[in-house]
C-alpha cells in the first residue's frame, strides 16, 4: 500500500486499556463518513465491539465471506472498530506489511492484540481518505483475498462495489 506521510505530530494515545485517541479528534462528520465505509462494504454489520469500550462501532463480517487467517480478526468475525466519537481513530487488524507502512509513514501505532492497530482519527478530508484505504485493506484481509471487488464510495461517503481512488491504493494489498 502506498501511502503518504502523515503530515504533523502524532496525536496523544493512552498507554492503559481502553486505548484511546486523547487529542486531535476527528471531526464527527469524517467519523460518520468512516462508519458509512464499514456499513456499506458486502458481508458488514454493524454492531457493538466484541473488544472495546461502548459505543464503538465494529464491523463484523458475514461468516460466508470472513476467509481471512485468524490474525485478520480482532474476536469473531470483528475485522475492525471506530471508536466513540470523543475519540475517533479506528483499530485495525492489517496484513504486516501494511500495518508496518501505516505506522512508518506516521498514520497508526501497534496496538493490543499483536498485529493489530490504532490507526488515527483524520483530521481533514485528505487524510479520511487515507484512514479509509487501510479500512478497505483490513476488510480485504478479513475477506482473505486481496482481489476483493474494488469498493468506492458514493458523495456521502458510503462504500459501493464501482471502485474509487482508496479502493485502488488498496489493490495492491
Amino acid at each position: 500500500m502506498t501511502s503518504p506521510k502523515r503530515s504533523g505530530h502524532p496525536p496523544l494515545v493512552s498507554t492503559d486499556l481502553p486505548v484511546e485517541q486523547l487529542t486531535q479528534s476527528a471531526p464527527v462528520p469524517l467519523q460518520e463518513r468512516l462508519r458509512l465505509t464499514f456499513a456499506g462494504l458486502p458481508g458488514v454489520q454493524l454492531g457493538p465491539s466484541f473488544v472495546c469500550v461502548p459505543g464503538t462501532r465494529a464491523g463484523h463480517l458475514a461468516p460466508t465471506v470472513a476467509h481471512g487467517p485468524v490474525e485478520a480478526f480482532l474476536a469473531g468475525t470483528e475485522f475492525g472498530h471506530l471508536h466513540p466519537p470523543y475519540d475517533g481513530s479506528v483499530h485495525l487488524m492489517l496484513p504486516g506489511p501494511v500495518a508496518g507502512r501505516a505506522v512508518a509513514d506516521g498514520w497508526a501505532e501497534p496496538a493490543q492484540p499483536p498485529g493489530s492497530v490504532l490507526v488515527y482519527g483524520p483530521r481533514d478530508e485528505a487524510e479520511a481518505e487515507t484512514v479509509r484505504a487501510l479500512v478497505l485493506a483490513s476488510y480485504r484481509f478479513a475477506c482473505g483475498d486481496a482481489t476483493t471487488p474494488e469498493v468506492g464510495t458514493t458523495p456521502d461517503g458510503a462504500a459501493t462495489p464501482d471502485g474509487g481512488d482508496a479502493a485502488r491504493i488498496v489493490s495492491a494489498v
